[in-house]
């Protein structure tokens, strides 16, 4: 595929578009050394296991394996192919690259125009809608959301119709793949036909950080068997959790942090106070490339969700996640209202603001959660020594010793038990995971070295010949060498006989040296 550019153009992009600064955009660096370190973004963890080498131009994670140049880091971390990831690249840091030739990427380019611009004037149809639907005028109204709001927001109304959509935009030369593939309708199951997919809803354009239009949201207006939210289905240019809701927009009015919210109503609510940098995450789980996004505006997020079970629950497991990305990440506590919207239609802008001073990281709020679950209010000695106990386990996993130090006074202060007695149940228990460390570490290593020693028989034999290699190719590019220098002799194997060459270990040693 490299093949459609000019290798010049390519280094060039490399050069210009260094490691550091692609992958710093997307992960929290930390030097250690001639290296740099960070937490993985293409896999879940705690501990940072993703490396970078600047003098050489290449990542690699010790976790999930992922590694290569600023390309491969955004092919992978934005879902991209090649030519997709060089384009984005080559447009961030202004370099011309000639793409002729590529007739793949070019209509893969084609489509996505069009899908982009399909969604455009859906948008605005939707947005005229608006005006003569008296039901959704109510709607509107009832909400509390103003002309400069709606218009804002780009707010519309899909009718109550089956082909409203069809009809109108047939007229501007869509063709029929386009409105499947675009998410806006759907094929009968009974015949060729295609229908609109939102009907009777309030529509919430779902725009990326640039503002183009890629998706819907819609809200049911007259109640039926039907979900109250219905989102447009993934797309070439609509991926579920790839984007936040507003961070268009949100992203200028940042300042010094973002609020993460549940829904299109609780950003448009915040916003109708005057708080505009609020965002959602489009009725998805909260994913590590949205923190990602966040990311590169801010590093300070206040979560605020529905005070019910599941917006509670929602708020711990995501608020988790930015913490584990080194981003600040607190919850605010509502009471008085079930979501944010409601808030401040309620009490106003000023009160909702004040509560961001109140709102405390994932662990105090675990803890606070844990302190509630115990009914009769930590009065006796029982309660107090299980809550105790249940906060120092919520708390022991915490890299920071001075987090675990202001932790530790918090449930001291809480639970009534002296600060030295709880360190001692502290270190009690890390003893025993890493006694449960040490025992696992062991049945691993003797399975690695089974597996090292079996890679190695494989390797010596395939060295060799390759007829072996041609006879059983397909269950040998099945096979999973996950160490890291029997991986790389493999992987050059593979090559070496996959281009009718012979396996020249001593061209593998120089392309090590090289790197």
């Amino acid at each position: 595929m490299a093949g459609f550019i000019n290798q010049g153009k390519l280094d060039e992009l490399l050069f210009k578009a260094d490691i550091l600064s692609v992958a710093g955009s997307y992960v929290n660096l930390i030097k250690a050394g001639s290296l740099y370190k960070a937490v993985c973004p293409f896999h879940n963890e705690k501990t940072a296991s993703l490396i970078i080498t600047p003098s050489k131009g290449l990542f690699h994670c010790f976790g999930c394996g992922a590694g290569g140049n600023a390309i491969n880091f955004i092919m992978k971390i934005e879902n991209l192919s090649f030519i997709e990831a060089v384009k984005l690249l080559a447009e961030r840091y202004n370099v011309d690259i000639d793409f002729e030739g590529d007739k793949k990427s070019a209509e893969e380019a084609r489509v996505k125009k069009r899908l982009y611009e399909l969604n455009k004037d859906a948008a605005n149809l939707f947005y005229l809608n608006l005006k003569s639907s008296q039901s959704a005028a109510d709607y509107i109204k009832k909400r509390g959301l103003n002309k400069e709001i709606v218009k804002q927001f780009g707010i519309g109304y899909a009718k109550n119709e089956w082909n409203d959509l069809i009809n109108n935009l047939l007229k501007k030369g869509y063709t029929k793949s386009e409105f499947l593939k675009s998410g806006l309708c759907i094929k009968s199951a009974k015949n060729d036909n295609i229908y609109d997919k939102f009907r009777d809803r309030v529509m919430f354009p779902i725009q990326d950080v640039a503002g183009k239009v890629i998706g819907f949201g819609g809200r049911i207006i007259n109640s039926k068997d039907t979900p109250k939210y219905l989102n447009t289905s993934e797309t070439e240019i609509f991926v579920k959790g790839r984007h936040l809701y507003n961070l268009n927009r949100a992203k200028f009015h940042c300042k010094d942090y973002i609020i993460l919210v549940e829904g299109y109503m609780d950003v448009v609510g915040l916003a109708s106070a005057g708080i505009e940098n609020a965002v959602a995450s489009l009725g998805t789980a909260f994913t590590r490339y949205q923190a990602n996004l966040i990311k590169q505006y801010t590093n300070t997020v206040y979560l605020c969700y529905d005070s019910d079970s599941a917006g509670i629950n929602a708020a711990m497991k995501n608020a988790q996640l930015l913490d584990d990305m080194a981003l600040e990440a607190k919850i605010i506590i509502l009471k008085g209202a079930k979501d944010p919207d409601e808030f401040v239609s309620k009490f106003g802008a000023e009160k909702f603001l004040s509560l961001l001073s109140s709102a405390v990281d994932v662990y105090v709020f675990k803890i606070i959660a844990l302190k509630r679950s115990f009914k009769d209010g930590l009065s006796s000695d029982e309660s107090k020594s299980k809550f105790a106990g249940g906060a120092i386990k919520i708390i022991q996993d915490i890299p920071d010793s001075i987090r675990v130090e202001q932790y530790m006074e918090y449930i001291a202060k809480s639970s009534g038990i002296a600060k030295g007695i709880l360190r001692q149940q502290l270190e009690k228990n890390k003893q025993k995971e890493q006694a449960g460390a040490k025992l696992a570490a062991a049945k691993k290593e003797n399975t690695k070295q089974g597996s090292i020693t079996a890679q190695e028989k494989i390797i010596n034999i395939l060295s060799n010949n390759s007829e072996i290699y041609q006879k059983y190719k397909n269950k040998i590019k099945n096979l999973e060498f996950n160490e890291g220098i029997l991986k790389d002799i493999i992987e050059f194997i593979i090559i070496a006989y996959d281009s009718g060459k012979k396996f020249n270990p001593n061209e593998f040693i120089s392309l090590l040296n090289d790197e």
